[in-house]
C-alpha cells in the first residue's frame, strides 16, 4: 500500500500540466459537491423532524397565536417560516376576518419560498454529477494522446514508454467518476426528500385553510347565538 501511495504521488508529479489542471478542477468540485451534501442532508433530517411533530398538530382545536406559540419552537422549519409571515400578514392584520383568497395567496406564496430555498444549490449537484465525467473523460483523452506522442518520440511500444500516460488517462476517468458518483446519488436522494417537504406544506396549507373555515363557521354560530339571545331578552 506505500509502494502505491508513493508510485501515484509520483506519477501525480510527472504529470502533464494539463492533467494536473484537470485533476484540480475535479478535486475543487468534489470538495463543494461534499459541503453542499453535508449541508443539505443536516437541512433535509431537520426538516423531517419537525414534519413528524407537525403530524400531531391538533387542527379541531386551532389557534392562531396557540399554532404560532407551537411553531415557534422549531424557526428552521419551513412550515414553521410559512405560518410566521401567515400570522404576521393575514391574523394579525385582519384579525381572522380576512377572506380566504387573501390567506390561500400567502400560504402558495410563503410555500414557493421555502421550496426555493431548499432546492437551492441542489442544480449544482446535477451539473457536477453530469459534467464530472466527461471532465475525467478529456483528461483521459489526453493521457492517451500523451502515450502516442511518447510513442512517435521515442520509437517505441514498450510499458515504460505507455505507461506514465495510461495511468495519467486512468488517474483522470476515476477523479471525474469519484466526483459524479456522490453527486448523482445525492441529488436524486434530496430531490426525493423535497418532493416529501412539498407534500407536507401542501398538506399543513390545506389543513389550516380548513381550520380557518370551522373557525369562522364557530364564531358565525356564536354571532348568531348572541344575537338571537339578545332579541329574545328584549
Amino acid at each position: 500500500m506505500e509502494n502505491f501511495t508513493l508510485d501515484l504521488v509520483s506519477l501525480l508529479r510527472s504529470a502533464s500540466g494539463l492533467a494536473k489542471l484537470v485533476l484540480a478542477l475535479l478535486f475543487v468540485l468534489s470538495i463543494w459537491t461534499w459541503g453542499i451534501i453535508i449541508e443539505k442532508a443536516w437541512v433535509f433530517s431537520k426538516e423531517r423532524k419537525a414534519r413528524r411533530i407537525f403530524a400531531k398538530i391538533n387542527w379541531g382545536d386551532f389557534n392562531p397565536e396557540s399554532l404560532r406559540d407551537k411553531l415557534n419552537r422549531y424557526p428552521w422549519s419551513s412550515v414553521s417560516r410559512i405560518y410566521h409571515r401567515v400570522f404576521l400578514d393575514y391574523f394579525s392584520v385582519r384579525r381572522h376576518h380576512g377572506d380566504e383568497d387573501a390567506l390561500t395567496r400567502i400560504l402558495q406564496k410563503q410555500g414557493s419560498i421555502q421550496l426555493a430555498r431548499l432546492e437551492s444549490r441542489l442544480g449544482i449537484l446535477a451539473s457536477v454529477g453530469s459534467a464530472s465525467p466527461f471532465i475525467g473523460l478529456f483528461g483521459t483523452v489526453w493521457g492517451v494522446m500523451r502515450s502516442f506522442i511518447n510513442i512517435g518520440n521515442w520509437g517505441s511500444t514498450s510499458l515504460a514508454v505507455v505507461a506514465p500516460g495510461i495511468a495519467e488517462a486512468l488517474i483522470a476517468t476515476a477523479a471525474g467518476l469519484a466526483a459524479a458518483i456522490p453527486a448523482v446519488i445525492a441529488y436524486n436522494y434530496f430531490l426525493g426528500s423535497l418532493k416529501d417537504e412539498a407534500r407536507a406544506i401542501e398538506d399543513f396549507s390545506t389543513d389550516l385553510l380548513l381550520a380557518v373555515r370551522v373557525m369562522r363557521k364557530h364564531e358565525a354560530q356564536r354571532a348568531s347565538s348572541q344575537t338571537a339571545a339578545r332579541e329574545i331578552s328584549r
